[in-house]
């Protein structure tokens, strides 16, 4: 596979990848609008979906004697540590001192600087998807009215990226010789 192949396809997986955690992101704050005790779980739920894929990565990286498990732990740490200020938020919506707009884009905010936090110690790729989590926080607070509009364009794009995805592995399937069989 040449150098441009596996760039792109890098490329095309970390679209996908990020694609996802967005849509999975406005998801929670529809849900927090919708339904606040199963948002509550949803957020609870996000920050482990997010470290998981955050570990996976640390799991591909080369192994260092004695220092992985230690990267492991400190990973767990990092994604289980904010699910307690989730609770807090959402405490603070059941006692009437938040309303569950504020609920949801603080807990998206909270997602964000944890991602971006994971970014800088442990997989950079997140440093990024931290960044666009935080301003999908700004863009949700200047334009709640047209968020189903911006999740609108947020499936598009991911459902775009998945189809690009599977006509770009049809393609280069087609592309690739098939070499006839010794007899």
């Amino acid at each position: 596979m040449s150098l441009a192949n596996r760039v792109e396809e890098l490329a095309l997986h970390r679209l996908v990848l990020v694609g996802i955690l967005v849509l999975l992101a406005m998801l929670g704050l529809f849900l927090t609008n919708i339904s606040v005790s199963n948002a509550r779980w949803y957020w609870s739920a996000m920050f482990p979906a997010f470290g998981l894929i955050s570990i996976c990565h640390e799991l591909t990286k080369p192994r260092i004697e004695g220092s992985h498990l230690l990267q492991m732990l400190r990973q767990v740490l990092h994604w289980l540590g904010p699910i307690v200020a989730v609770r807090i938020v959402f405490l603070e919506l059941a006692r009437g001192q938040m309303d569950a707009d504020s609920v949801a884009l603080v807990t998206l905010l909270l997602l964000a600087t944890t991602t971006f936090l994971a970014g800088v110690n442990f997989e950079p790729g997140f440093l990024w998807i931290g960044g666009l989590l935080a301003f999908l926080t700004v863009a949700g607070t200047e334009f709640e009215a047209y968020l189903w509009g911006i999740s609108g364009v947020a499936m598009t794009a991911v459902a775009l990226a998945i189809i690009s995805a599977i006509f770009l592995r049809r393609h280069r399937r087609a592309k690739t010789p098939l070499t006839p069989l010794a007899s």
